[in-house]
């Protein structure tokens, strides 16, 4: 255990160590905030609304993006640009344990981005957080932290299978930014497109959240985060299983990829 969290953290520093201190707070947090800015204020001239609590709440939690899809998504592709691919592959570490070295710290982050989104928004577009239950609300920013990672990690197994990752990423970026009910409802989308968001990360979590606003079922609460944590359980026994065909694969072929 002691081991993981040293190769999370140095893996975590050595994604940073790039960038000064007001680079980094203009990448993780200016830039993350002027999309939610964007969203919520299209979503106010949109639905011709003033009560924009729904919307910067949704959002507050697609803030994740960056951190949960992108980083871990492209976690070997990254490895392949920087020439380490073979050497990870034929390493006897298991190849999910290098995604999830990659993802513990950066996870961390999301949630704070997360929670400081929640915060700013509410502060600009005058959202009342009076009647917030901030427990219930920084369960919710766990489980779907927990479940967008198990996705992120899923899309990553992905670089092994193709070398078109941007794509795929940037893709399932706006998969969930539709699908997930941040910013239309599901109740909208087509019933195809509503079992599809069903089975999204985040879908739950928002859902949830969005009930601290009103009345709150403690049931009904409790049910949608334990959904929201199946589906983050899922995708990581999808990846397991998913990394597994693939090495198999690998090893028929005699190549350290499969595409």
């Amino acid at each position: 255990m002691k081991r993981f969290f040293t190769l999370s953290w140095l893996s975590f520093k050595s994604r940073k160590s790039m960038f000064k201190i007001e680079e980094f707070l203009c990448y993780e947090t200016l830039y993350p905030l002027l999309t939610l800015i964007f969203y919520c204020v299209l979503a106010g001239y949109s639905y011709q609304t003033s009560n924009l609590a729904r919307w910067v709440a949704g959002n507050s939690f697609l803030l994740c993006i960056n951190t949960c899809i992108f980083t871990l998504g492209s976690t070997f592709m990254a490895e392949r640009a920087y020439g380490c691919i073979r050497s990870l592959i034929v390493s006897p570490s298991h190849k999910l344990g290098i995604i999830l070295h990659k993802g513990f710290f950066t996870c961390i982050s999301a949630m704070v981005t997360v929670i400081l989104g929640f915060l700013a928004g509410g502060l600009i577009f005058s959202v009342d957080y009076s009647g917030i239950n901030w427990f219930f609300f920084f369960t919710a920013v766990v489980t779907a932290m927990f479940a967008a990672a198990g996705f992120g990690m899923f899309i990553g197994i992905f670089g092994l299978v193709t070398d078109q990752m941007h794509f795929v990423l940037n893709f399932m970026s706006y998969v969930l930014m539709i699908f997930c009910g941040a910013n239309f409802p599901i109740e909208q989308l087509p019933p195809v497109a509503r079992i599809v968001s069903g089975f999204l990360p985040l879908t739950h979590s928002i859902e949830a959240v969005n009930m601290l606003f009103g009345t709150i079922s403690r049931f009904q609460f409790i049910r949608l985060l334990l959904q929201e944590a199946g589906i983050g359980i899922l995708y990581y026994l999808l990846s397991f299983f998913l990394i597994r065909l693939i090495e198999k694969a690998a090893i028929k072929k005699g190549a350290v990829e499969v595409f």
